[in-house]
């Protein structure tokens, strides 16, 4: 349904020439998050990384979120039409998680 892909630039990637000069200090950072990741650390959401990396994670927190409120739509329009009040529990229990 998703793609991480669909509003990145055609022929643009890492070895992309006109991307420019990266800094020392970037370079450093990156290897000290590439280093934490492999050796299986989390990374905090006030902590340098990488803008693509970055990107990427915002996009699937807001994917997340997005199936989290509507996930419930459907299945809210059956509450008032459970034929049991076990069933209507049930469908409550289900959308309030």
């Amino acid at each position: 349904m998703y793609t991480q892909a669909i509003d990145l630039p055609q022929g643009k990637d890492e070895s992309d020439p006109t991307r420019g000069p990266r800094s020392l200090k970037e370079v450093e950072y990156e290897a000290e998050f590439d280093a934490k990741l492999a050796q299986g650390g989390f990374i905090e959401a006030k902590e340098w990384m990488p803008e693509k990396y970055r990107r990427t994670l915002i996009r699937q927190i807001s994917q997340h979120a997005h199936s989290e409120i509507v996930g419930m739509l459907p299945e809210g329009n059956w509450i008032t039409r459970a034929p049991t009040l076990k069933r209507k529990a049930i469908l409550l229990a289900k959308v309030q998680d």
